[in-house]
């Protein structure tokens, strides 16, 4: 009984049924590494299946490649009425949206090919609308609560003023569309010449007007938690806050758009006008949303106040 259980489990060679002058005892050698097929030996089987089941798998273009992907984005056209136009400007994840918050807020975080071949390579407009969004309604928000403990002290009847939605939306929407929209126009305008002698990479290089939207409305991410901050009603630390908000988004701005200004005929002065009107903002919000009223200021504006609730 065991001998027979012993056979039962051994292996056996079993010679080939049918010699070929190939040598190859029918087997059949498929080759998918080559475009041409190897000729199966068996002749009418199930080889030739086999064989031309695992080359058409081979040769045919795997659908939603890279490759693939690559070339209908530059082959497909769409229209400006379509949704597939628009979905190129939203071509981001999290993680890269939070990298170019972050490289907006800390000074010299980017690289110096930033510009070039991070932003104008893709160029958003998710984080900037988010951004804005999210920055009208916190400085209107917190110019509320800055405005209720300015009046805390008082018998005055506070009430929300909704009205500063609308003057926070319009002064931000205007400065993150319009002032890109001059400063493309200005880079186009005074586009320095270069010789053969001096071409660079970056040399006749202006950023499109998409880009600088992208890179004007990730500058503003940092006024979003120093709009919280404006909530305390100390004139010293509120100032503070401007310069530093200021000073540290402009730094981020004039040395992600050096490579851009370096072109330009008038450098210094679209230096002074990008750090001139950050500046501007900062100051701006503070004054209107957050200012600590003085002494001298408290009693005509609870008068005034007292006046416009009658």
């Amino acid at each position: 009984m065991s001998t027979d259980s012993d056979e039962l489990l051994s292996f056996k060679d079993f010679p080939p049924t049918t010699t070929h002058s190939s040598g190859s005892g029918g087997i059949a050698q498929i080759s998918i590494n080559s475009p041409s097929k190897s000729t199966s030996s068996a002749q009418g089987g199930g080889g030739d299946a086999l064989e031309e089941l695992i080359y058409s798998s081979s040769a045919a273009p795997v659908s939603g490649s890279p490759d693939d992907e690559n070339q209908g984005k530059g082959s497909k056209m769409y229209s400006f009425w379509s949704i597939e136009y628009y979905q190129q400007f939203f071509n981001v994840d999290t993680f890269m949206v939070m990298d170019r918050i972050a490289s907006a807020i800390i000074p010299k975080r980017a690289p110096s090919t930033y510009l070039k071949s991070q932003i104008g390579a893709n160029p958003d407009l998710y984080g900037p609308i988010w951004i804005v969004i999210t920055l009208i309604f916190s400085i209107a928000i917190s110019g509320n609560v800055a405005n209720y403990l300015q009046q805390a002290d008082t018998n005055f009847r506070w009430h929300y003023n909704f009205h500063l939605v609308s003057y926070a939306a319009t002064a931000i929407i205007t400065y993150a569309c319009l002032f890109p929209l001059g400063l493309w126009a200005a880079f186009k305008w005074s586009l320095r010449p270069t010789s053969a002698d001096m071409e660079t990479d970056t040399s006749n290089y202006t950023p499109g007007l998409l880009t600088l939207l992208c890179i004007y409305g990730y500058s503003l991410a940092i006024y979003i938690p120093v709009s919280i901050l404006w909530v305390i009603q100390i004139s010293v630390l509120q100032w503070l806050l401007v310069m530093t908000a200021a000073l540290m988004s402009g730094s981020v701005l004039i040395f992600v758009l050096m490579p851009a200004l370096r072109n330009s005929k008038f450098s210094l002065i679209l230096i002074l006008v990008v750090i001139g009107a950050h500046f501007l903002l900062a100051t701006g919000f503070m004054l209107y949303f957050f200012h600590v009223p003085s002494t001298d200021e408290a009693p005509l504006a609870l008068n005034t106040n007292k006046t416009i609730a009658n």
